[in-house]
């Protein structure tokens, strides 16, 4: 929307420098890289610390850690920080951060209006040190129980990054009820926009019938009865092997990175290795890259959404796989964690296993 620089007397002037911290999450890089307007200019930051800048073999000397083209009239970097700068010592964590959109603001055109758009409660002391004109805060989850132990400092800083923003977008609408609820004075600025799905996963027609399935799941028999996403958790696996056992002519498949063994003292671990994963007709095909899964939710006969119902993180969060499998036009079969009884009106919402 085209507005009036501040105290410039300029006519209206619609440019908008947006730089984005962060894109981490493979969501917020889809929603901002699918930005492509002549009026928006955007810098998408990936922001880490040394350690999970090695794990993922990014230093600071990388060519990812230099601005590079990410799409029309865009830019994105990677940017590998000290451990603890974004909650030990976020006041000067957030300098290296602030200089490269600064550079990014200065170096654009001298009219555009400077907005930024921040995704965890700690990048208030970047906005302080930025002074944009215009703030969106990207809310994703409920960050306070990330760090328990310091979960009043996280909503402290929430609450300030709420009455300052312009605008607060929250995912999940359990999210956006609360921060009204916390921040009154606030709640009309903000709303809940639940996460899409890109547009490779839109299907070109209706599926009435699935597609053709993928060569490593092409010969098991169906029903295929499928759950992509992160094997953790936040999934009911008692509900995964009861699913399991009552369709023992079906195929379970499990389309995400499998668990590491370090992890096996975490309950969660046993119900999964021990009891659902040995099941005949369970397969877990390993992790996929992003572009080739629209495949398999179009092949599967029913896709699958099993959160549990009492696990604290589901109750704030927005499932991607809600839109994904909404895209292919397959069935979707889901627990009724508050996001998905949403949607009961398109899709099937399970109150307990037996429904299920």
């Amino acid at each position: 929307m085209p507005e009036t620089r501040r105290g410039t007397g300029e006519a209206e002037y619609g440019h908008l420098a947006l730089a984005v911290a962060d894109i981490n999450w493979v969501t917020t890089e889809s929603l901002f890289r699918a930005i492509d307007r002549q009026s928006v200019s955007i810098l998408a930051l990936r922001c880490m610390d040394y350690r999970n800048g090695w794990r993922r073999g990014i230093y600071p000397w990388s060519s990812s850690c230099r601005p590079r083209p990410w799409g029309n009239n865009s830019l994105t970097r990677d940017m590998v920080l000290p451990s603890g700068w974004m909650k030990r010592f976020p006041r000067l964590g957030m300098r290296p951060i602030a200089k490269a959109i600064q550079g990014f603001w200065n170096h654009g055109d001298p009219r555009a209006r400077r907005g930024l758009v921040l995704t965890y409660p700690h990048y208030l002391y970047l906005r302080d040190q930025l002074g944009p004109e215009i703030t969106l805060y990207y809310n994703i989850d409920d960050y306070a129980l990330y760090w328990p132990r310091h979960a009043e400092k996280v909503r402290c800083l929430e609450r300030q990054m709420v009455l300052g923003a312009n605008a607060t977008i929250c995912v999940a609408r359990y999210r956006a009820d609360e921060l009204r609820a916390a921040v009154p004075e606030a709640a009309e600025k903000i709303h809940h926009l639940p996460h899409g799905t890109p547009a490779a996963f839109l299907a070109d027609e209706p599926n009435h019938r699935p597609a053709s399935a993928p060569e490593d799941i092409a010969d098991l028999p169906r029903p295929l009865l499928g759950y992509v996403g992160s094997i953790g958790p936040r999934v009911d696996w008692p509900l995964m092997k009861r699913l399991s056992e009552a369709f023992p002519q079906a195929s379970v498949v499990v389309v995400g990175e499998e668990p590491h063994i370090s992890r096996h003292r975490e309950p969660w671990f046993r119900d999964w290795a021990a009891e659902f994963s040995v099941q005949p007709n369970v397969h877990t095909i390993g992790w996929r890259p992003q572009a080739e899964l629209p495949r398999y939710f179009q092949a599967f006969d029913v896709i699958l959404i099993p959160y549990a119902q009492d696990n604290r993180f589901n109750r704030a969060c927005s499932p991607t796989k809600i839109m994904d499998g909404l895209g292919s036009g397959r069935p979707i079969v889901a627990t009724a964690i508050p996001e998905c009884r949403l949607y009961s009106h398109l899709f099937d919402v399970a109150e307990n296993a037996g429904e299920f």
